[in-house]
């Protein structure tokens, strides 16, 4: 088979999320499928490092898309020419987006129907966007893959299609070679004696509630406990921003190496992952991955991910995530228990069994299609 893939955020080695997915998801189908061609569309020039199996190509559709106008005419006019150029047997699209207007059998990958829930966290256009052609590229999908069974409740729902269209294949974590360091020696942080929290600081990710959980159980406690923050300032930050700087013993790092963020896992109390809402979660599996214990919400995809490895609280209510703290504190057999089962956990989730599923649903549209 030639199986296209859309690769546009792969363009640099900073790649998070959905371009997580489709890099690992790529490798591991590229390496199991060896008499297979890959071939990744990019859309624009390539900066990244990142390795591939003998079996992927790498194509540049000039057209870099910074803009709705520029995406869809990437999509809609460049991608099918390039579909058919290549004589492309099926398209595996990993960011949420695909061709109307190709006829060749699309895979779509969806990781959260987020804009539905909270609007006033995405753009205004970018927002019409989403609300006018999601719906219409879950009922042109062949099949749709998405990374939880909670969003795979929700596409069902919202999106109008039967459930025997939507399949899930979990996220796992990036491959990994990191030793996690013993040592321990950053300024004003003091191992073992702060809560963490890793990811983007944005608006969903309820930063606000987890800090005034933070200065809650704090100050029950003598004030002796931080709070480590690692992760970028995003869109909608500066009320994060502001409560962050006018908050005893919360201490922001900033954008961190992987090293460094393992290390900063492994030395914590515990992770502390509150989000309102979240398609998967993946440092849920981080702190697994580190021997932490973790605290996180009891909604949407969080107690799918994390299982019986983990407390779970109310995002809303700031006494149950302060309890939780203390409950960690208090009780070091429980921290241990949570870290054993962390471990077990962890082997639930791997990108060779995601690939399986995906490349099943590639095989089963291209038999369709003949």
């Amino acid at each position: 088979m030639n199986i296209a893939i859309n690769a546009r955020l792969l363009h640099s080695d900073h790649i998070e999320g959905m371009g997580r997915f489709i890099y690992e998801t790529t490798v591991a189908l590229a390496s199991m499928n060896p008499d297979d061609n890959f071939i990744l569309f990019y859309d624009r020039q390539i900066k990244s490092k990142l390795a591939f199996p003998a079996n992927v190509n790498k194509i540049i559709v000039p057209l870099p898309t910074r803009h709705p106008i520029l995406w869809h005419t990437w999509f809609e006019v460049l991608i099918p020419y390039y579909l058919k150029k290549y004589k492309i047997n099926v398209f595996l699209s990993g960011d949420g987006y695909l061709s109307l207007r190709t006829s060749v059998p699309t895979i779509l990958v969806t990781h959260d129907l987020a804009y539905l829930y909270y609007p006033e966290h995405i753009q205004w256009l970018a927002l019409q966007d989403y609300k006018y052609f999601t719906p219409k590229y879950h009922r042109k999908a062949a099949h749709i893959i998405t990374v939880s069974d909670y969003v795979r409740q929700d596409i069902i729902h919202n999106m109008n299609v039967p459930a025997d269209k939507v399949s899930v294949a979990y996220n796992a974590l990036k491959s990994l070679n990191i030793q996690i360091s013993e040592d321990f020696n950053l300024p004003h942080i003091k191992k073992g004696n702060y809560f963490i929290y890793v990811g983007s600081l944005h608006p969903r990710k309820n930063i606000i509630n987890l800090i005034d959980g933070f200065l809650k159980f704090n100050h029950s406690n003598d004030n002796k406990y931080q709070l480590v923050l690692a992760g970028r300032l995003a869109w909608k930050a500066d009320m994060i921003k502001d409560k962050i700087n006018s908050s005893p013993n919360v201490n922001h790092v900033g954008l961190v190496s992987e090293s460094e963020k393992y290390m900063l896992l492994h030395h914590s109390i515990a992770l502390i992952y509150v989000s309102f809402f979240e398609g998967f979660g993946i440092p849920l599996l981080e702190a697994m991955y580190a021997q932490t214990a973790i605290i996180t919400s009891n909604c949407t995809s969080m107690p799918e991910v994390g299982g019986d490895a983990a407390i779970y609280v109310d995002p809303n209510d700031i006494n149950t995530i302060a309890s939780a703290m203390q409950k960690l504190i208090i009780d070091k057999e429980l921290r241990l228990n949570l870290i054993a089962k962390g471990n077990q956990r962890l082997k639930d989730f791997q990108w060779s069994e995601s690939a399986k599923i995906i490349y099943s649903v590639i095989k089963t549209a291209f038999d369709n299609n003949k």
